[in-house]
């Protein structure tokens, strides 16, 4: 037993982290947001596809699936880990729940970007590190309404977080790495878009779904 919860819940990360919240209430307002916009199933196709206030609850349940295991383990289960068999430190539920995000088993392992999922991860890990990532978010985005760019900018930003109040915290190091890797893969035809001026830029404005 001391083997098999641990083994429980990083499987249930992933598989909570694979849920696709976007589609599923696109889904239910009868539309299938893969055929929309950039054709994602984050937070930002959904905010453009089906209008403000349902972009910002699948960012909402985005964030709290990345965030939920890591919370989970480092807040209220941190000395019940000691005693099992094995011991994942709380980043590994996270970067778990991220990949469920990235590659989800429901979708033929073919996801979202997880910048919603990853913010839910850092705050619950470090809300001061994620300061960092959020405000170069903001103002990028605000500044140029390029969605592509905060969020390239947020994952560069929190190396920044890192260095001043965990500098020698090497899980979150390796953590921030893998994220900014996967965060530049996933961005890619974003940054192709964005050379020859077709990137789409971000709107609060209920607008038709446009495919």
């Amino acid at each position: 037993m001391n083997f098999f919860i641990p083994i429980l819940m990083l499987v249930s990360s992933y598989l909570i982290g694979a849920i696709p919240f976007g589609l599923l209430i696109g889904k239910l307002k009868g539309i299938d947001i893969r055929n929309y916009g950039s054709h994602n199933i984050g937070a930002t196709n959904a905010l453009r596809t089906l209008g403000t206030g349902w972009g910002l609850l699948v960012f909402l349940l985005d964030f709290l699936k990345g965030g939920l295991f890591v919370f989970i383990t480092k807040y209220l289960m941190q000395s019940e880990m000691t005693s099992f068999a094995i011991n994942p430190h709380p980043l590994i539920f996270g970067m778990l729940a991220i990949l469920g995000h990235l590659f989800p088993v429901y979708l033929k392992f073919k996801g979202g970007k997880g910048i919603s999922c990853t913010a839910g991860v850092m705050i619950a890990y470090s809300w001061k590190v994620s300061l960092f990532g959020l405000l170069a978010f903001i103002i990028v985005v605000a500044i140029t309404r390029y969605v592509s760019l905060g969020s390239t900018s947020a994952a560069l930003a929190l190396f920044v977080g890192y260095a001043i109040f965990c500098p020698t915290d090497y899980y979150l190091l390796a953590f921030l790495l893998i994220v900014l890797i996967f965060v530049v893969i996933k961005h890619l035809p974003n940054y192709k878009r964005l050379i020859k001026g077709t990137e789409n830029k971000i709107s609060f404005k209920k607008k038709k779904p446009d495919k």
